[in-house]
Formats: structure tokens, sequence, C-alpha cells
């Protein structure tokens, strides 16, 4: 099975793509992201590409070409489950940093893979660049 340092960096790495479907592989339907502006349900991928759609827009305005994860804390927890704090970094082509976050994930061990069911974002720090 995948650890989740590699699951982290091929998740951060999809966010380069861009695109709306990039990040349906890494979640379990139902689940919920705690964001800033509080607890989202989403229930299936076309809710996902929803509540992803205006930050894939502000990444490529920002001209998004680095993207880096980094597992701060990990727990196994039940059989088939494990939580993460992990670090992300998003920069743009001139290697400037965009903004960096810091996320808590529960995940659950689906047929070998693990899928995201829960996301609380810690904190964003914007560059001043942006």
């Amino acid at each position: 099975m995948e650890d989740l340092g590699s699951f982290f960096r091929r998740y951060v790495d999809a966010h380069l793509k861009l695109e709306e479907n990039a990040l349906d592989d890494f979640f379990h339907f139902p689940c919920l992201i705690n964001d800033l502006s509080g607890v989202q349900a989403i229930g299936s991928s076309d809710d996902l590409h929803k509540y992803h759609h205006s930050f894939f827009d502000e990444l490529k305005n920002a001209d998004l070409a680095m993207a880096k994860s980094m597992v701060i804390e990990q727990h196994s927890a039940l059989p088939g489950g494990a939580r993460a704090i992990v670090s992300f970094r998003f920069g743009n082509s001139e290697n400037n940093l965009i903004f960096d976050c810091d996320y808590a994930f529960a995940l659950l061990k689906q047929d070998e893979k693990w899928k995201v069911i829960f996301a609380q974002l810690d904190g964003i720090r914007y560059s001043d660049l942006y």
C-alpha cells in the first residue's frame, strides 16, 4: 500500500493539472471539507468540482507552476484509516510563493488506496506578491 507521503505528493501534483477532475481519485464520496467559509459537504465528484472551481481559477491567475507537500505528522487510526497533518506550498513560474497552507486530514483505505474523508484547513498564508 502507498505511504501517506507518496499519496500527498501525488495529490499536490494533481493540482498542477488545473483540471476539474484532477482530484477526484483522492476523495471518498461523501466527505467533508472544513475551510475558512465553514464545513462543506461533498457528496459527489460534481460537488468537488464546484468546490474547487474558484480555487483552480485563483491558481491559474497566479501562474501556478510549483506545488509541494510535506507530511508533518501522521497517525494510524482504526484498521483501514489514518490521520495526517500536511503542509502545502504553491509557487509560480518565477519561483515566487503564491501561498502556503496546512491541512489536517482523515483518510480511509479503500481497495488498497487512500481516500480523503475529511480535510480541515488549519491556516493559509498568502505571499505579499498576491
